[in-house]
């Protein structure tokens, strides 16, 4: 029997969502975008293929829009008697087994206990972060399945660290993606006006314009007006000044990075990052920019092996010294690059990765109340420290200067 479905037509926005490829898909939105029509749009075309899906809302209310939505799309068949419906467990079951379930999640463990071609967790930032991680990434390794993150945000909590995460990716298997109310067209500026008209300014960022507000755990602050380094710097327009480098060394599951700068400028010249190297090509590089700047002063990571890269360096001639990050040298060393860009001391590349991790830096403090500074889990700080160990250095013999 053929079934005839019943689609709302997507706007250009949830078309450019729908149609990419990526397998992880992060969608930051703003109130009225028309996340539960996509939702229910891919979910339909993935039942017609025999696929099973599962969607996750924090609230049964949540679950109960989905719901509606989907056995709206496939009503004729349901009234045909040729899908089977299960209010009760809120399940559809096609001829060709292709299998929708939609489930309240606030709780992890509430996901137990099933499988799926492709999950939905709707409004992530309410969830609790294990949906993902313990339960719901399991239940994909079956099929290789799919994955899509939706919500509004809510600060920086752990939906933020899977934004910055997508956001991050080159290998294509992650993407994020972030639509505002304005980005509907079938929402009418009326109506707008009606949903905002009693918002305070960060309520209005952060429901329609999908902005994720500052929260208290976060390091760096002012990190935009301190992204204004020009790419290009050449030597000649650094000539006769102290030029130094920090060095935060990684290969397999990190990178190593690479921060120069002009300590007399406050400017910084060069951000590198290289993952899967081998050592010797990533001191190479180190060696070129030496010979090319001039460089006053290498400070490098000497943890794990950063401390034979050291020896091989300093074998070289290179004027290099360790860096050894403990619980008790890394505040003052992350304090310092804070200092930096609070107060615009600084002048930093525009690196796309690079603002990535500022922004997702942060930091904790343990019972005796000492600062604990990292990046979550599933973002790198490579840069960040690269970036903490040049300025260091940097700030040893040279005055700190203000840009206006």
């Amino acid at each position: 029997m053929e079934i005839k479905i019943h689609q709302r037509m997507l706007h250009p926005k949830q078309s450019e969502i729908k149609e990419h490829p990526s397998k992880r898909k992060v969608i930051c939105n703003g109130r009225q975008v028309g996340k539960t029509t996509l939702a229910a749009h891919e979910t339909a075309e993935r039942l017609l293929r025999g696929e099973r899906v599962l969607y996750a809302g924090p609230t049964q209310e949540q679950c109960d829009v989905f719901w509606d939505e989907i056995k709206r799309i496939f009503q004729n068949g349901i009234d045909a008697g040729a899908i089977y419906k299960n209010e009760q467990k809120r399940l559809l079951v096609l001829p060709n087994k292709g299998r929708a379930k939609a489930k309240t999640a606030w709780d992890a463990d509430s996901l137990r206990g099933d499988n799926a071609n492709f999950i939905i967790l709707d409004e992530y930032a309410l969830m609790n972060p294990d949906a993902w991680g313990e339960v719901g990434a399991p239940m994909l390794l079956k099929n290789n399945g799919d994955a899509w993150f939706i919500s509004t945000p809510k600060r920086r909590n752990h939906f933020f660290h899977a934004y910055l995460k997508a956001k991050s990716d080159t290998t294509g298997r992650w993407a994020a993606f972030h639509a505002t109310s304005h980005d509907n067209p079938h929402l009418s500026k009326e109506a707008l006006e009606d949903i905002t008209e009693d918002m305070t300014e960060d309520a209005y960022r952060q429901e329609i314009l999908a902005e994720f507000l500052e929260s208290d755990g976060m390091v760096f602050r002012n990190i935009d007006a301190c992204l204004t380094a020009p790419s290009g710097s050449v030597p000649s327009e650094h000539s006769g000044h102290r030029i130094v480098a920090g060095v935060d060394w990684g290969q397999a599951n990190d990178s190593t990075a690479v921060s120069i700068g002009c300590a007399t400028c406050r400017e910084e010249l060069i951000l590198y990052r290289s993952r899967n190297r081998e050592y010797r090509y990533q001191r190479e590089r180190i060696r070129g920019w030496h010979d090319r700047w001039k460089l006053a002063k290498i400070l490098a990571e000497s943890n794990s092996m950063g401390q034979p890269n050291i020896e091989e360096m300093y074998r070289a001639g290179l004027p290099v010294e360790g860096f050894a990050t403990t619980a008790s040298s890394k505040p003052p060393l992350i304090e310092g690059l804070q200092h930096a860009i609070e107060n615009r001391t600084w002048k930093l590349l525009p690196d796309a990765i690079g603002k990535t991790e500022l922004e997702a830096y942060e930091v904790t403090y343990g019972k005796h109340g000492h600062p604990q500074y990292s990046a979550p889990q599933g973002v790198h700080d490579d840069t960040v420290i690269a970036r903490a160990l040049m300025v260091r250095e940097a700030n040893k013999a040279t005055p700190m200067i203000a840009f206006a």
